[in-house]
């Protein structure tokens, strides 16, 4: 799938996370809006089963972030940042 970048729709940050080695990270989340511009969506790894369109008003079941996230990419709001990232 080609795409064009249009904005950055989010940013967050996890709380940092303690692995059983010791190694701490912390991860960043940023939704960038694209518009498809070419080419086919596909499986791409092994992280993934299917690609999939969906009409906004069928969406599979998806967790609350993932709906306002759709909700922020559609919209024409600002550039929402996760307060614990601001700081």
């Amino acid at each position: 799938m080609h795409c064009v970048a249009e904005r950055i729709v989010l940013v967050q940050s996890s709380d940092p996370v303690t692995y059983p080695n010791g190694d701490v990270c912390q991860y960043m989340d940023v939704t960038i809006r694209c518009r498809a511009v070419g080419g086919q969506a596909r499986v791409n790894d092994d992280e993934s089963l299917d690609v999939g369109w969906f009409p906004v008003d069928a969406l599979p079941q998806l967790h609350e972030f993932a709906l306002f996230r759709i909700k922020q990419a559609m919209s024409e709001a600002p550039t929402w940042f996760d307060p614990m990232t601001a700081s």
